[in-house]
């Protein structure tokens, strides 16, 4: 069946009229009608019939209509498709771990995107299980975790190293405190089901401390909200060196070193940039990959 006349048949229908379906299609009207008998000629029974109130449809003529709006709104949905794709091609949309991708990452992309001036950066943050979550689940295509054990479906490739410090007010007195005061101070932590959390937990562990018995303000999975609570003066928090970097060159909090304490490598880890294995990235998320393992 040829396909533009089946067309010009759907929009003299759709129409009610074929001065209007001439139109619509830039067709010259004997042109029109010369392609709905063409048509009619091919399926060998008249679809239209003329009437002063425009055009009627015959039963076969409803038949081949309810078919031709199925086919050509599946056409439509086809450009539409390939629209979004296009599209896409320029997105770049990105899952982060919040203690990296609320501010250290933040503070970067821009160099990114000086390079890339193309390109449309959505940057979304969660916990590292939500990341691995929405990664597998294909939400999104490429995210950043704290590293983890070799994960089933997904590749990981490390590229940025850092470590937990405890931070407070620019204005506490002391520079350190000794690792049996750890247990006394007002502290705000990660929520349980963060890698953070468990991060201190095992440096508390290996300190013959309970984090249960620690003086807990409160806690929180929002950066901002412990960031600003430190530096007003209300307490203390264990925080990625990365994620202090712009508060510490401001002088808005400072360092506190914890003296005779026991595997401090424990509060040290690695960033990775995670994918699904058999998906290839595109354009712009290859080159975030190369842009990340610069930092």
């Amino acid at each position: 069946m040829n396909l533009e006349y089946l067309k010009s048949f759907y929009w003299i229908a759709k129409s009610n009229s074929i001065s209007k379906a001439s139109k619509k299609l830039h067709i010259s009207q004997p042109a029109l009608s010369n392609q709905l008998n063409r048509l009619e000629d091919e399926l060998g029974s008249s679809l239209l019939k003329r009437s002063n109130k425009g055009v009627l449809l015959t039963a076969t003529g409803e038949i081949v209509f309810d078919y031709s709006k199925s086919i050509f709104a599946l056409e439509e949905n086809m450009h539409n498709s390939i629209e979004e794709l296009d599209k896409l091609k320029d997105l770049l949309s990105i899952a982060v771990c919040k203690s990296f991708g609320s501010s250290y990452f933040a503070s970067k992309i821009h160099n990114f995107k000086d390079i890339h001036s193309k390109a449309q950066i959505k940057i979304d943050t969660y916990n590292s299980l939500d990341v691995i979550n929405k990664v597998s689940n294909h939400d999104y295509n490429i995210g950043i975790i704290l590293s983890q054990l070799p994960l089933d479906n997904l590749e990981q490739l490390e590229f940025f190293n850092d470590e937990l410090l405890l931070f407070t007010n620019k204005d506490y007195p002391h520079d350190s405190i000794d690792i049996k005061q750890l247990s006394e101070i007002p502290i705000i932590i990660r929520e349980k089901q963060s890698k953070m959390y468990k991060l201190l937990d095992n440096f508390a562990r290996a300190n013959d401390l309970d984090i249960n018995n620690f003086n807990i303000l409160f806690s929180t999975n929002c950066v901002s909200i412990t960031k600003s609570s430190i530096i007003n003066g209300c307490g203390f928090t264990f925080f990625p060196k990365s994620s202090m970097y712009i508060e510490l060159k401001n002088n808005l909090l400072k360092e506190i070193h914890i003296n005779n304490a026991n595997r401090k490598d424990f509060l040290s880890y690695k960033y990775s940039v995670i994918k699904r294995r058999k998906y290839e990235l595109n354009y712009y998320e290859k080159r975030l990959n190369e842009f990340l393992l610069k930092l």
